[in-house]
């Protein structure tokens, strides 16, 4: 790909060197000479494409076969957009290339995999995670960008509010299970493993269960002696016995992780996962896959899901005073008087404004989060323990006027991080 250097000089063009892949991070070896004819049908066209997308500032990337070919799609701050297109062979051996580089089989092509690789490009580190799933025509390939300089690993730098980490503090140190929970693919890892970085690791011992994909964890013991075989309610018996305070365990996603998870929530804080629409409905879930209302209701403390929004360009976003009456009705406080968007087109059309360099006159640059804490009180309780119906849930979370996913984006919306409009975006019916 190439790059202009100046917006008036077209002439000087700079080529855009390529990017640097440095090997797997679970730390294996990758052989390419064994791979020979792999790697000359399909790594320099995967650098291209994954080249493109990082000179776009792109967060993710998809390589899909299509008909005769193959389509990529590169998501800009999780908006899609075409990425052009590739020729069968291309499709296939940039997949294959893919998964070889990120230390997966590039010949198991029915299984799901995933792994990630260290790259660098343009001076910066990053982390590319590498996932493959059949599809009818093949095989997908996401590969989801992480520059390491830009960190989103605690709740702080994902966007949360200071008085919902810290009541979030209070409830991760008591006997219980806390799960992140979301749709596949919406960031439900990234808050797991910020929970746990909201635990004091110097006052509590944390064990964790799952591999961090390169995360870095201070104070805390992976559990890497575990017998082979051993199972899941052995293991939890085990690490109590270390005095364990803190285990993040696998992702929820059976009666087999479910019942021994909740079985040893009374002495023990349990930090996991699990895919869900949201958190009502994820308390029908557990219910279903434990198999007891009364023990979900007594073993489980929060629920904490999350939602992506785009951030305004702190470049060209432009402030502007609404009516006080629309400010009410939307329910923010009195003290605001002054929201942000994106910068409105000129009024006369023959004017001509200077693109913004930063973010390339899109009006947003990078993400934020907005978050939803179900805490489980007493009113909660008690209608998990009648089975959990999402509707009455939402009805009691209302009630309790508990920080729902609106009310929080707002938040973000009254302190200039984003627009209205992303906000309406996001929670518009799909």
């Amino acid at each position: 790909g190439k790059k202009k250097k100046g917006k008036d000089d077209v002439d000087d063009e700079r080529e855009i060197e390529p990017v640097s892949f440095q090997g797997p991070i679970n730390g294996q070896e990758v052989n390419l000479k064994a791979h020979a004819k792999l790697v000359e049908a399909g790594l320099v066209r995967a650098k291209d494409v994954v080249t493109d997308a990082m000179s776009l500032r792109a967060d993710s990337l998809k390589v899909e076969p299509k008909g005769p070919g193959g389509l990529v799609t590169i998501y800009i701050d999780g908006i899609p957009q075409s990425g052009g297109k590739l020729s069968k062979a291309e499709t296939l051996a940039v997949t294959q290339v893919m998964k070889l580089v990120a230390g997966l089989d590039s010949k198991e092509r029915q299984a799901a995999q995933a792994g990630g690789l260290k790259a660098e490009f343009e001076g910066k580190k990053y982390l590319l995670r590498v996932s493959t799933s059949a599809v009818p025509e093949g095989e997908r390939l996401m590969v989801r960008i992480q520059d390491t300089s830009q960190k989103l690993e605690t709740l702080t730098e994902m966007g949360m509010g200071e008085p919902m980490r810290q009541r979030l503090r209070e409830i991760l140190v008591k006997p219980g299970v806390i799960l992140a929970i979301g749709p596949p693919g919406s960031g439900t890892t990234t808050t797991m493993f910020g929970l746990l970085k909201n635990v004091d690791s110097y006052q509590y011992t944390v064990f964790i269960m799952v591999d961090p994909g390169g995360r870095t964890l201070f104070g805390v013991s992976s559990y890497d002696d575990k017998p082979a075989g051993e199972s899941l309610e052995d293991s939890l018996v085990r690490l109590g016995r270390k005095e364990a305070n803190v285990i993040l365990v696998e992702p929820v996603k059976s009666a087999g992780v479910a019942k021994p998870v909740f079985g040893k929530a009374e002495n023990l804080t349990l930090i996991s996962e699990m895919p869900a629409k949201d958190t009502a409905t994820a308390v029908t879930q557990l219910v279903q896959l434990v198999g007891d209302a009364g023990v979900v209701a007594n073993g489980l403390k929060a629920l904490v899901t999350q939602k992506m929004l785009r951030r305004l360009c702190p470049s060209c976003k432009s402030p502007y005073r609404p009516k006080p009456d629309f400010l009410k009705k939307l329910g923010l406080d009195e003290s605001v008087k002054t929201l942000y968007r994106v910068p409105p087109p000129p009024e006369d059309p023959k004017e001509q404004i200077e693109p913004c360099e930063k973010c390339g006159d899109v009006g947003y640059f990078g993400r934020v989060a907005m978050f939803e804490v179900l805490e489980v009180t007493p009113g909660i309780q008690e209608l998990i323990q009648k089975g959990g119906d999402p509707t009455a849930l939402r009805e009691q979370i209302k009630k309790e006027k508990q920080i729902t996913l609106q009310k929080d984006g707002l938040r973000l919306v009254a302190e200039g991080v984003t627009s209205l409009e992303e906000l309406q975006r996001v929670f518009k019916p799909a």
